[in-house]
């Protein structure tokens, strides 16, 4: 009896042994069918990047990192479009496997993988109309100034409008620039691209960017999961993106929602 209950103890232990090792494989190389079982992914709305269709979400993150899973054997690709902060506790929470686009902070890397390679860089910049007499940082002082909830602005710049301005927080650019048009506001932050979009869509030539006034250069990634996606996959993935980046594809990806030279 006593050997029996041994073996039988034994084989229980082969079997958890052998279940740890095969759940740890699945969580260094990533989902092993994720060729036929495809992804989920979440973004925000952030024209010319992602923004909405008759016939869904597309944009130019979304034709590049299409793209790139469609060289990877990867053509099932559903994509949710959340405000921002939705879409951030989307991956957070694991109720996708990536998101488009973050920049990169230290904070988030605590529950997201970071490819190498970012989908593109970007510059984000102060929006004002023309007859402003915002020309510097300084000039920021006292003015009512619009952010989005959850972009990950830099410390120096947050700690300076939250000292000398009056910050008027929404979900997405697209309020802000609305605000500014419409005399709301005194200055908004925005991304170069999507600044331009939001321009030309609200049709005010008046509002344009302040020169010499950079925020911060950052990249855009697509972001994954740290429960749900393994570094294996991640390297695979931003290994496909910078490969991509050389092909005519790309550029004339770029070129469609940027226009020629960008």
């Amino acid at each position: 009896m006593l050997e029996g209950q041994y073996a039988m103890k034994n084989i229980r232990t082969r079997i958890l042994r052998f279940t740890v090792a095969l759940l740890t494989a699945i969580a260094l190389s990533g989902p092993p069918v994720m060729a036929d079982r495809g992804v989920s992914l979440v973004c925000d709305i952030w024209p010319p990047y992602q923004f909405k269709t008759e016939d869904g979400v597309t944009g130019m993150a979304v034709e590049i990192v299409e793209a790139v899973y469609r060289r990877m054997d990867i053509v099932h690709v559903e994509l949710r479009a959340f405000p921002w902060k939705r879409a951030l506790d989307a991956i957070r929470y694991a109720e996708a496997d990536a998101l488009i686009s973050a920049n990169h902070t230290p904070a988030r890397e605590i529950y997201l993988r970071y490819p190498e390679e970012p989908i593109f860089e970007s510059s984000w910049v102060i929006w004002t109309k023309a007859g402003s007499s915002i020309l510097t940082l300084d000039d920021l002082k006292g003015k009512t100034v619009g952010v989005v909830l959850g972009y990950s602005y830099t410390p120096e710049f947050w700690n300076f409008i939250t000292a000398n301005c009056t910050v008027e927080k929404v979900y997405n650019d697209d309020i802000n620039f609305r605000k500014l048009s419409e005399g709301r506001l005194d200055a908004t932050v925005a991304e170069f691209g999507n600044g331009l979009t939001l321009v030309r869509d609200l049709g005010d030539t008046a509002i344009r960017p302040v020169n010499g006034i950079e925020i911060k250069r950052d990249g855009l990634y697509i972001v994954f999961n740290r429960q749900v996606t393994g570094e294996a996959f991640v390297q695979r993935f931003s290994d496909e993106l910078k490969a991509f980046k050389q092909t005519d594809e790309h550029q004339a990806i770029r070129e469609k929602y940027l226009g020629k030279g960008n």
